[in-house]
């Protein structure tokens, strides 16, 4: 996962920021650098990327909830293990079949829930949560397509400190997309961040600029032994530039996850895990990421990223 950004932010003032941490604590050094730096400038804020993108595309696209399984819970946390203290990342989504509503041979309705919170430091909070929903339908024999959309809100809260005043604003938020798939392949794509939602919970303005997400995956081996796929993932516009981020899922003995990712100028990760643990009647994959920076800037914090998926049969 990648923190967000704050334009126009210099090299040189996140190092002063940096050598400040040492002696001020890190909350409140997140504080000055949300608020100095950037002065009455536009802040773009975007969904906290994940290093492990390719098994939580939920958080990016709500068609492909119910893909795997009728009902899944995936839990996922994020914190750095270098640099400043108190930023965390963590989410829920929970997906169903919902009540009473059956899936038939050729289609099936699947409902959910997504929280995620992202913390920097103890002062600066971004919460939302979305309620979802998705229809998935064969095309023919060898290829289905699902549709999707998701409907909810984010909560911006800033808190008070001895020399500014706290604050706490909600908007509303949602997005859709669409996936086409089989067992070998898929391609989404999906429309982020609708509403370009505007927030001001004091002095600065921070907008959820609306977005597109482009995915895409394909199994280039296959066997008892080992399965790799590679995945792929473009994100425009992001801030000023397009990102990019590819990697390559590993799967060996058909229980063990060994993958990496790489994003685009920014950092790569190793992932290791377990796949489908049989626990009563659900399976379970745990994934425990390692990610470090690659950029130039001179804060660079390494992060752990850990994935808990439940799907129940």
């Amino acid at each position: 996962m990648s923190l967000p950004k704050i334009v126009n932010t210099s090299n040189e003032i996140q190092y002063r920021i940096f050598v400040l941490s040492r002696s001020i604590p890190a909350g409140i050094v997140l504080l000055f650098l949300f608020f100095a730096c950037h002065g009455q400038e536009t802040n773009k804020n975007y969904p906290v990327q994940s290093s492990q993108f390719m098994y939580a595309y939920s958080l990016i696209n709500p068609s492909s909830i119910g893909i795997n399984s009728d009902y899944e819970v995936l839990l996922g946390y994020q914190r750095p293990v270098s640099g400043f203290t108190g930023l965390s990342t963590y989410y829920c989504n929970l997906s169903f079949v919902p009540y009473k509503i059956r899936a038939s041979a050729k289609s099936k309705n699947i409902a959910g829930l997504r929280f995620f919170n992202d913390n920097e430091g103890a002062y600066i909070n971004r919460m939302r949560f979305y309620g979802m929903y998705a229809f998935h339908t064969r095309i023919n024999s060898r290829l289905s397509f699902a549709g999707g959309i998701e409907f909810g809100g984010m909560n911006f809260s800033v808190k008070a400190t001895p020399t500014t005043e706290g604050a706490s604003v909600f908007k509303a938020d949602a997005n859709t997309g669409i996936w086409v798939y089989n067992e070998k392949f898929h391609v989404g794509f999906s429309v982020n961040q609708l509403f370009n939602s505007v927030f001001q919970p004091i002095d600065e303005r921070t907008v959820l600029p609306t977005h597109l997400n482009l995915t895409g995956s394909y199994v280039i081996v296959r066997n008892d032994i080992v399965e790799l796929r590679p995945h792929l993932l473009i994100t425009y516009p992001y801030y000023s530039t397009t990102d990019v981020q590819a990697g390559l899922h590993g799967l060996f003995l058909e229980k063990i996850i060994a993958s990496v990712s790489w994003n685009h100028k920014t950092s790569v990760s190793a992932m290791l895990g377990v796949n489908d643990l049989n626990i009563y009647k659900s399976d379970l994959n745990i994934i425990l990421s390692y990610v470090t920076n690659t950029g130039k800037a001179a804060l660079g914090i390494n992060k752990l990223e850990i994935s808990i998926l439940y799907s129940f049969r």
